[in-house]
């Protein structure tokens, strides 16, 4: 196989600009390139403990995926941390919602449910093992 791996991945988003903005203000996401184009807006913005790219786009002749979304289980972005109600507050004091607290098996760990600013699901993981370990 040719693939050398997930380049980024690209979301339609009701205002790229301002999201990427909040993104590197509240979870540090490094701003790669921010540009109009004819029909909206585009960012890349990039996470800077996994190399992970997002392009938020916003395009004024399409649907925007907040719209669509109801349920954490359609789509959500997670991000593990060490202290979830730090980070859980910090993002509250920036604009984000409060969702839910996640049921899980583990008892040494603690998963919930944030919204951002636009209603983009975020979820934070407080875990004392290595989740995906095999």
């Amino acid at each position: 196989m040719a693939l050398m791996g997930i380049e980024h991945i690209g979301l339609e988003v009701k205002d790229s600009d301002a999201m990427a903005r909040w993104y590197h203000k509240a979870l540090e996401f490094i701003i790669l390139n921010s540009f109009e184009t004819e029909t909206g807006h585009v960012a890349f913005i990039r996470c800077p403990q996994t190399g992970l790219i997002f392009e938020l786009i916003t395009n004024r002749t399409l649907a925007c995926i907040e719209d669509a979304l109801s349920h954490p289980l359609q789509l959500h972005i997670a991000f593990k941390t060490r202290d979830i109600e730090a980070d859980k507050d910090r993002l509250l004091a920036l604009g984000a919602e409060f969702v839910t607290d996640c049921p899980v098996a583990d008892t040494d760990a603690k998963v919930m449910i944030v919204k951002d600013p636009w209603g983009n699901f975020i979820q934070l993981a407080q875990r004392k093992t290595t989740f995906y370990a095999s």
